[in-house]
């Protein structure tokens, strides 16, 4: 292939019109952030990955924060959609940690974030996912006779905390303690079944 042939497959994939534009820059967005933390991303290294011209990242969506918070709020809304079907956390944990353990890109992309030290608004305004299991606990709190000491935000953030830990860190886990000839498959049972107790006791 010469050169001009090569010139005119370049343009053929540069993205054409606004939502191909987009696409294309969240796209080249959350790849970029599979691999480092958004303060090691430039906008013309989007724009790059993107094949767009800088610029038109600005025209598009103002600031590279504002991209970011853009890529997260993508991948979060299907996630969201999924969760906010669920109306009671009996027999429903193992669909709401399988939707933890289906994210990993935003439990990887989250965990380089949180390394780099931003901020978690920065990432996202809402936190449907999480707002979603307060609300389930609460349910369950205020038909449970059962008294805790502990507010429903606090149990939300010690459930989450191990289902994002599983989907991280499992491999670790296992082999730290001497769990590495089991099936990954059988541990997360057994999470989902630790959990299960842990509603059942604590609320």
């Amino acid at each position: 292939m010469n050169r001009t042939s090569h010139s005119k497959a370049a343009v053929r994939r540069t993205p054409k019109g606004r939502d191909a534009v987009r696409k294309s820059i969240l796209d080249a967005t959350e790849k970029l952030l599979l691999k480092r933390g958004p303060s090691e991303i430039s906008i013309r290294e989007i724009a790059h990955a993107a094949k767009v011209k800088h610029p038109l990242i600005y025209r598009h969506f103002g600031s590279k924060n504002a991209l970011i918070m853009a890529v997260h709020s993508r991948e979060l809304g299907n996630v969201a959609e999924i969760v906010s079907k669920i109306e009671k956390l009996e027999g429903n944990i193992l669909p709401m940690f399988e939707t933890f353990e289906k994210d990993r890109w935003r439990q990887v992309a989250l965990a380089r974030a949180m390394i780099d030290g931003v901020d978690p608004r920065l990432l996202q305004n809402m936190f449907p996912v999480m707002q979603h299991l307060v609300e389930l606990l609460k349910k369950r709190l205020s038909e449970s006779d059962r008294e805790t000491r502990h507010e429903p935000e606090v149990l939300a953030f010690a459930m989450g905390g191990m289902a994002m830990g599983w989907v991280l860190f499992q491999p670790f886990l296992m082999a730290a303690t001497g769990l590495d000839g089991k099936s990954p498959e059988e541990m997360k049972e057994l999470a989902v079944e630790m959990l299960e107790e842990f509603v059942q006791k604590v609320c």
